[in-house]
């Protein structure tokens, strides 16, 4: 059986799916900042995001340093 994670945020435009390339790439530091202190399942809640996206960045991250988030 597996977990289902749901994002609780109702206004779609506070989604990180949402954002704008240059809106994500202010955000990726952050997120991954946040992940990395706290862990990715609550940045994910904090962000409004899915864990999975959140694990992508942080092993981006962690392989290429912040140049790594860039578009």
């Amino acid at each position: 059986m597996s977990t289902e994670f749901k994002l609780y945020t109702v206004d779609k435009n506070e989604l990180y799916s949402s954002k704008s390339k240059t809106e994500k790439e202010l955000i990726l530091p952050e997120m991954v900042e946040y992940a990395l202190k706290y862990g990715n399942k609550p940045a994910a809640r904090y962000f409004n995001t899915y864990p999975s996206t959140v694990r992508k960045w942080v092993k981006i991250y962690k392989e290429k340093g912040k140049e790594g988030l860039k578009f």
